[in-house]
């Protein structure tokens, strides 16, 4: 009996531990009014912990919100105070500054309380409160460091253009959501708009994530960044939901909010921008990457900015003491060298800024297949135009003009393709282009023998439409080309049904180790256009090639001149390319 006793004991102490915390119903009085919240405290609150405020949905209450959202259950290990804000009646003034002024009585009602850090302020809510979050946002960008808005929009606003400086939000919402109609209310443009006010120029997303491993069900977690300013928009679009409070999600929540801070000293990486790669294909062992250098300005916000971190990864290699500054990685190797600054101020307030330099030496193939999965933007490290517009991949998402397409039909060749249309109908005036600096990619290649693998079909062209593919140096000279003609057509709608198609090749040789640029061009016709779905450049040979670079006129009055096919070409007729003079094989500009 005893040690039955013992036992329910000890498991009633560990279901008392795992969530260690207090709460308790705080009234306070907003404009002569008094105003109600749910409070919930760890048992040990650390000296300035952060607080986080929840607005619950129309018709609903604190007591439904937190049994629904689960946000307290975090809060004895994360350490924060959270608090449930209770409508005056079944709605929220989402058209006023009544609400507004709650929520700002609260943070001061909190501070006066509790040991929590003003600078460290978060706010979520869910359907109408996230309504109210959307109203308010332009105005409370300085008493809240990050907001995590669920389910719901301020449609008839544009909240965006009243933010004074960019915000941090990250928007969890079903595709499934039957209050907001995930594409009747035009949920990811709306998200999308607060990153193009932002001017940022980063874009990811992440299909089949999970807020946990043990996630039930999973989304697609979007995320833009890279502002001129600093700031961060993200949003999960979920399946298997509905309107209502997914539990699961406050852990994304909490690891978005808990990174931000007002009034912490701001970095910004200026060089290199963004996400970059330099691809070398060489023998084994001969890819030798330039060092990195990193430049970093920024400032502290009432401080003075005391110390300056470079990594590499987790690996610290340089530590300097004022903004701007700049430190070198000698030696990097190959791999994906995730680099960040982190800057401490004399209030020991932090920020971080970070970009990633991807150095690739395949041993023989390079698959670019990579960044062709996500629909609506331009690959990363690829530039791409139609004649009239201009785009760098890594960037926003596009509905109309070069881009990626997702095809839907379950009888199809592709899954995903690059678009690129020729607006002008002027030759070489639309393009896909990779090895730019312009487009954060390089591409050095050694001396050999090389072949390119790819499948092209036409995008809305029913007796086809030829599509060049060229290899040149950064001056534009052309070192290899050839034109092939695609023998599938879309159709102009990604729900078409369309056969999978056989791999082309195109197969040239690099006669001096350099960089060089891979470029794919449409027809020199008004709406010409490809679609490229696969590419991927294999290194068949490395070494001397017999070839000669003729970089001066090429005298044929003693010379007998071949194609590659073995005919004969007459004085005078040769054009640029590839030919077999006096029995070598020789490269005419």
């Amino acid at each position: 009996m005893k040690r039955s006793l013992l036992s329910f004991m000890l498991m009633l102490l560990s279901v008392m531990q795992a969530y260690a915390y207090k709460k308790q119903s705080i009234d306070i009085n907003v404009n002569g009014q008094q105003r109600n919240m749910v409070v919930y405290t760890p048992n040990t609150l650390p000296a300035k912990s952060p607080l986080f405020i929840v607005t619950h949905g129309m018709n609903q209450d604190p007591e439904y919100q937190s049994s629904s959202d689960k946000m307290y259950e975090m809060i004895d290990t994360a350490k924060f105070v959270v608090t449930y804000l209770r409508s005056d009646g079944n709605t929220w003034d989402i058209g006023g500054t009544k609400d507004q002024n709650f929520v700002i009585k609260t943070i001061d009602e909190m501070a006066s309380r509790f040991d929590i850090d003003i600078d460290r302020v978060y706010w979520s809510g869910f359907s109408m409160g996230s309504m109210l979050i959307h109203h308010c946002i332009g105005a409370m960008q300085d008493k809240i460091a990050a907001f995590a808005p669920t389910s719901g929009i301020q449609f008839s606003e544009s909240p965006w253009n009243n933010c004074q400086k960019p915000v941090n939000l990250l928007e969890c919402i079903a595709y499934g959501d039957d209050v907001f109609g995930y594409e009747q209310y035009g949920i990811h443009d709306y998200i999308e708009n607060y990153a193009k006010h932002d001017k940022h120029t980063n874009y990811s997303k992440t299909a089949h994530y999970k807020p946990i491993s043990t996630s039930w069900y999973d989304g697609d977690l979007e995320k833009w960044s890279g502002g001129p300013n600093g700031g961060e928009v993200w949003l999960y679009s979920y399946n298997n939901g509905g309107h209502w409070p997914m539990d699961l999600n406050r852990h994304l929540i909490w690891n978005f909010c808990k990174r931000f801070s007002l009034n912490r000293p701001t970095v910004r990486i200026t060089q290199p921008a963004g996400e970059t790669i330099h691809l070398w294909m060489a023998p084994q062992g001969e890819a030798q990457f330039p060092d990195i250098t990193i430049l970093a300005t920024g400032k502290s916000a009432n401080g003075k900015i005391e110390k300056v971190e470079y990594y590499d990864g987790k690996t610290l290699f340089d530590t300097q003491t004022t903004l701007p500054s700049k430190a070198t990685l000698v030696s990097p190797s190959a791999a994906n060298h995730n680099l960040s600054v982190v800057v401490t101020d004399s209030e020991g307030k932090t920020a971080q800024a970070s970009c990633q330099v991807n150095y690739v030496a395949p041993k023989s193939t390079y698959n670019f297949q990579q960044y062709f999965n996500v629909e609506g933007i331009v690959p990363q490290n690829w530039y791409v135009s139609n004649g009239s517009t201009k785009r760098v991949g890594g960037s926003n998402t596009y509905t109309s003009g070069p881009r990626i397409l997702q095809f839907t039909n379950t009888t199809r060749g592709l899954d995903y393709g690059l678009l690129v249309q020729n607006a002008t109908g002027k030759a070489r005036d639309a393009w896909a282009k990779f090895g730019l600096r312009t487009s954060r990619s390089k591409l050095t290649l050694a001396p050999g023998h090389y072949s390119l693998r790819f499948r092209v079909c036409n995008w809305n062209h029913a007796e086809f439409s030829p599509v060049t593919i060229s290899i040149q140096n950064l001056s534009g000279l052309e070192v290899a080309a050839d034109t092939i003609m695609p023998t599938v057509n879309v159709g102009g709608d990604v729900a078409n049904k369309f056969l999978k198609f056989s791999l082309q090749k195109f197969e040239f040789d690099i006669t001096e180790a350099d960089d060089y640029v891979i470029v794919f061009y449409p027809d020199a016709a008004r709406d010409a256009d490809f679609v490229l779905g696969y590419l991927s450049l294999q290194a068949l040979e490395y070494g001397t090639t017999d070839i000669i670079n003729v970089t001066e006129p090429v005298s044929t009055s003693h010379s007998q001149v071949y194609d590659l096919s073995g005919r004969q070409i007459p004085e005078g007729k040769m054009k640029r390319g590839f030919y077999i003079i006096d029995g070598r094989k020789t490269f005419v500009p």
